[in-house]
């Protein structure tokens, strides 16, 4: 089976949790594959799984390019296995947060995503408890490259972030 991957804007709200804590808002863009959220699906099989952002988070200091330059097959990943990390820690973007990974495989004709888990940057173990039967994710290489054509430049998420007056906090900058 072919799937089908769109990128959909989602956000994660700021939220108070009280005495002093709270939840950074991050915006980030959602990988749908068939319609439906990867995030959501993970989300389904453990909640706690659920706040999490995808790597092509839409603010001032995220690396958008080099993201997608890694899910392409264009970079070579952080991870010292080779895994590709599509999730991370919404409050700053760390491996050592946890990150959701995939094996991505670029052929001449596709792009495949398997082998999806849990794993931080500094242990070799992958944890694919809660994510056991999702994907393999099959795409056709030409609608793959085309939904990140579709990664707006990221100066003009930039340019909003100054006009609209509410700037990421300072350590959020700092973002790998």
């Amino acid at each position: 089976m072919v799937n089908t991957l769109s990128l959909v804007r989602r956000l994660r709200p700021h939220e108070q949790l009280g005495k002093g804590v709270f939840r950074s808002e991050c915006n980030f863009l959602d990988f749908e594959i068939d319609g439906g959220s990867l995030l959501d699906s993970a989300a389904r099989r453990n909640p706690g799984n659920g706040d999490m952002a995808s790597v092509l988070w839409l603010s001032a200091g995220s690396e958008l390019g080099l993201e997608v330059d890694r899910l392409q097959g264009r970079a070579a990943s952080p991870l010292d296995d080779g895994r590709i990390p599509l999730y991370v820690c919404p409050e700053c973007g760390d491996l050592g947060c946890g990150a959701l990974t995939a094996v991505v495989a670029i052929t001449s004709d596709q792009a495949v995503w398997r082998d999806l888990g849990w794993q931080v940057d500094y242990r070799d173990e992958v944890d694919f408890e809660d994510l056991d039967g999702i994907g393999p994710f099959v795409f056709q290489r030409a609608q793959y490259e085309e939904a990140f054509a579709a990664v707006p430049v990221l100066d003009t998420y930039q340019q909003a972030e100054q006009q609209s007056g509410h700037p990421r906090p300072w350590w959020m900058r700092w973002r790998r």
